[in-house]
């Protein structure tokens, strides 16, 4: 996160000012002290009524100089554009004080044109090609925070599409449920033993399709996974395997649980309606992992206990043999 600096003009930033920033401030206000006394009890009064107007726009003009040589202190600027600044409001403040006193004593002839003047111009040459140098800073901070803001945009980018890409590996397109490549990987690192495998086959999914169009097949598939996938909990995982056929892996090795776990699922089943013509029917296999036995040959035998619960009539499931 970028930190923010609020800028400040108050007198107690003094405390927190480096010791240049101090004797600079410190320079400029023993000048004017001294420069005044000075001018005031050596140079030959004038009559100020005569010259209200003058005095006043001059000391507004060095007023309004003294704040910009301060808010230049207050400043985080670049080493040059703080050089140059401070440099030309110093010269430029030294200047307009002498014409501030122009107007209340009559000067020696030095002072009121060389002098001053002299002070003024060199102050405004410097204070502008400091102002240059602090626009030149300002841009290159806005290019920086640009670029960086590019670059961020575009890791956000990358992290979108790279979890995006991720989802897309492992969750199911139409079912939003996750997808075999998933199932697999994290059955292979299970680390609880035994487990038991379910494959679960929707009947007749075929004709489904051919009576009712592939509308009502996907309608059927993604209701079917979401029933299912609310009720695979507690480290149990459900996914599409492909086409009609589901995957379940239940790490116990509990099986009257499982067969009431399997009921359960069939019973589901029959709570969708297909068109309100007939209801879902599912078969499942069911495959307990024996002692070091592989996950493909897991997968197998669950697969052969659905070839035999089709078989013995559908709408059933089928505990393969240890």
């Amino acid at each position: 996160m970028i930190e923010t600096v609020k800028l400040t003009v108050k007198l107690s930033n003094f405390y927190k000012m480096s010791w240049v920033n101090k004797a600079v401030s410190l320079a400029l206000l023993f000048y004017m002290i001294i420069f005044t006394v000075y001018a005031l009890n050596t140079f030959p009064p004038l009559n100020i009524e005569n010259n209200v107007y003058g005095f006043t726009t001059d000391f507004s003009n060095l007023i309004v100089l003294i704040f910009l040589f301060w808010m230049v202190q207050c400043s985080e600027l670049s080493r040059q554009a703080y050089v140059f600044s401070t440099l030309g409001l110093l010269l430029w403040t030294m200047g307009t004080t002498a014409d501030v006193l122009d107007e209340l004593v009559v000067q020696p002839f030095w002072v009121s044109v060389y002098f001053e003047d002299l002070c003024r111009t060199s102050g405004m040459l410097f204070t502008s090609y400091g102002l240059f140098k602090t626009m030149r800073f300002v841009q290159s901070i806005h290019n920086r925070l640009a670029c960086e803001l590019i670059i961020h945009n575009r890791l956000a980018c990358e992290l979108i599409i790279h979890n995006r890409l991720a989802c897309e590996l492992i969750i199911d397109d139409l079912t939003k449920v996750h997808n075999r490549r998933y199932f697999y990987r994290h059955v292979r690192s299970a680390e609880v033993t035994p487990y038991v495998i379910l494959i679960i086959d929707i009947v007749h999914f075929k004709s489904i399709n051919d009576e009712f169009g592939h509308d009502v097949g996907d309608i059927i598939l993604k209701q079917l996974a979401n029933k299912y996938n609310d009720i695979f909990v507690d480290n149990a995982q459900f996914a599409r395997l492909g086409g009609e056929e589901f995957g379940g892996y239940l790490p116990t090795s509990k099986m009257l649980q499982v067969s009431d776990f399997c009921q359960q699922l069939i019973d589901l089943a029959h709570s969708i309606n297909v068109k309100n013509v007939r209801h879902l029917t599912v078969s499942i296999g069911v495959a307990k992992q024996t002692p070091n036995e592989p996950f493909d040959k897991v997968m197998k035998r669950a697969d052969q206990a659905l070839y035999v619960a089709k078989q013995t009539g559908r709408d059933r499931f089928e505990i393969a043999p240890n």
